[in-house]
């Protein structure tokens, strides 16, 4: 069965591969890292489970392309990311391997934390771990905020008053739900924002907001 399981991904591999090619040019260190990258999470997730048991045989679909996709809507890798509630990296350390030159992988488990320590060298740009609650998090500012599963976006949009630069944006992974998501932060928030069709599922969406600020 385990050998299935590893065959399954092997070819699923080299079909995300290829439909990532679709949008961004993988060089051949770039999927190293992310050969790497998926190496060592499957690895790590037998013992402490960073995503779900019925997704391993889909990791290349249901997490890396997921997340790679966010690279089609970043304006400038040269600038300074945050990737909020990281957890295993999903999308902030595939997001570092694509580019991305400094991105700040903020999460408050130290069980991922640690992980996230680990792992951080695969890649070739600045990757730094902060194990904190978001709550906690002081003095820091970023151009573009990114976030896959951590929140409601009226959450995530308090977060992001914390942390954003004024003429920055964010950028997340969002479900079926997101209509109802706009609507009540809309109740609480002014700002604007555009839709983008996920690649990887007919019920998901990437979201782009700026111009965020309370409403009273």
């Amino acid at each position: 069965m385990q050998l299935e399981i590893e065959q399954k991904i092997s070819q699923e591999k080299e079909k995300i591969f290829v439909e990532i090619e679709n949008f961004f040019t993988l060089n051949p260190e770039q999927k190293k890292a992310l050969e790497a990258y998926v190496s060592m999470l499957l690895q790590e997730n037998e013992k402490y489970n960073f995503i779900g048991k019925s997704t391993i045989d889909q990791i290349w679909n249901r997490h890396i392309l997921d997340c790679t996709q966010l690279i089609k809507f970043v304006q400038n890798p040269q600038k300074k990311f945050a990737d909020l509630g990281s957890g295993a990296g999903l999308p902030g350390m595939v997001l570092s391997i694509l580019g991305l030159k400094e991105i700040h992988l903020v999460e408050k488990s130290f069980r991922k934390a640690d992980f996230l320590r680990k792992i951080k060298t695969i890649s070739p740009n600045r990757v730094f771990v902060q194990q904190a609650k978001l709550e906690e998090l002081e003095n820091i500012n970023f151009d573009c905020i990114m976030s896959r599963a951590l929140a409601p976006l009226d959450k995530l949009l308090e977060y992001c008053q914390k942390f954003l630069k004024k003429d920055g944006y964010c950028l997340f992974l969002k479900g079926k739900n997101l209509p109802l998501e706009i609507s009540q932060a809309k109740q609480k928030f002014s700002f604007e924002f555009e839709l983008f069709p996920s690649l990887t599922s007919k019920e998901s969406n990437i979201i782009r907001i700026t111009k965020i600020s309370n409403l009273n």
